[in-house]
Order: C-alpha cells, then sequence, then structure tokens
C-alpha cells in the first residue's frame, strides 16, 4: 500500500464511530516501520490531533480501524502534532527528500513509499527524476529497502541508476510495442 494513499483516510474505533482522519505517520529511519500515527479531528479552526501508537492499529483497508473506542483515546489528543524525535521522519517531511547513488549523484526524489499494511514496515521508495514539460514525473523507479544505506539530511543508496538502464528499459517497452502480428485470412 502506497503510503500516499493512506494520508486522509478515516479512522474508526472499535465500536465502528468516526475517530478522525489520518494527517501524519511517522517513520522510524533505523528500523524502517512506521512508529506512530496522528489522526486530525474537528473543524479546521479548532482542530485537534491524536496520537495513535502503531500496536493499536487493528486494521487498514479502505478505512483504518483500531482497537480501542474514542473515550480510550482522550488522553491521546493534542494541539499539534509535535516535532519528530531523533531517528524518526514524518512522511509529509519524507516524501520529497532528495535522494543520493553511492557516487553522490542526485538520483531523484522520494515520491511515495510503499509499505506492508500487516507488518507496518516499509517495503520501498518510489523515487522519480526529472519531469517532462507537462509536470509529470519523467520516470519512475522503486528503491528497495535493502538498497538504502543511510536516512538523514537526504537518503544515500548503494545503487546508481545509468543511462544505459533507463535506454535499455525505453527499448525494452518501445520492442514491445513495435513486435506486433497480424495475420489477416
Amino acid at each position: 500500500m502506497n503510503a500516499k494513499d493512506l494520508l486522509g483516510k478515516k479512522i474508526i474505533d472499535k465500536k465502528a464511530r468516526d475517530l478522525a482522519k489520518l494527517a501524519e505517520i511517522n517513520l522510524n529511519t533505523k528500523t524502517l516501520e512506521i512508529s506512530n500515527i496522528y489522526g486530525s479531528m474537528g473543524n479546521p479552526l479548532s482542530k485537534k490531533y491524536i496520537d495513535i501508537p502503531v500496536s493499536k492499529i487493528f486494521a487498514v483497508g479502505d478505512y483504518i480501524q483500531i482497537s480501542e473506542t474514542i473515550e480510550d483515546m482522550e488522553d491521546k489528543k493534542l494541539d499539534k502534532i509535535p516535532e519528530a524525535e531523533q531517528g524518526v521522519v514524518k512522511l509529509n517531511n519524507f516524501l520529497g527528500k532528495t535522494i543520493l547513488d553511492c557516487q553522490g549523484n542526485i538520483a531523484g526524489k522520494v515520491s511515495d513509499v510503499e509499505i506492508d499494511a500487516d507488518s507496518n514496515k516499509i517495503l520501498s521508495i518510489l523515487l522519480e527524476g526529472s519531469s517532462s514539460g507537462f509536470g509529470r514525473p519523467k520516470d519512475q523507479k522503486t528503491v528497495k529497502i535493502e538498497d538504502i544505506s543511510s536516512i538523514g539530511d537526504y537518503i544515500i543508496i548503494n545503487k546508481v541508476f545509468t543511462e544505459e538502464e533507463e535506454t535499455s528499459e525505453e527499448d525494452d517497452k518501445k520492442e514491445e510495442k513495435e513486435s506486433v502480428n497480424v495475420n489477416i485470412e
């Protein structure tokens, strides 16, 4: 499941009552897991946030269901989302982070994060390269977790994306398109 798809999802309690909407996800940069989530509740003028530990997430689908009731979560209400602790990054700060390859070159920026909803672990990072003239990403690549060597102000991967890889991928796609056989009798 893509992390961007999770943002804005409704969070419901164990009695199937609306609790909040997912506003933020904290990612642990050492374990590459979700450490907790924040739901937003109320209107924009009196918005409150609720800190939900990942251990309280019961199910993730069209809705995020937690194993507590609204009343159980009363003491978790906050006026604002706190700053991330050492070793933790907010998803909204992670998206757009620059990815550097092992040669110190810019490989692209984080466009999304693939998360396993069962284990709450990051599976991969989607990387978007330069954009085309129409504002859409020209190319999008997947960086596996094994390829990440460090996460800080930048993300360093132990891999190099070369022009040859990109060109060969494009050539393969062109060959697939060009090799259409039509038999007319």
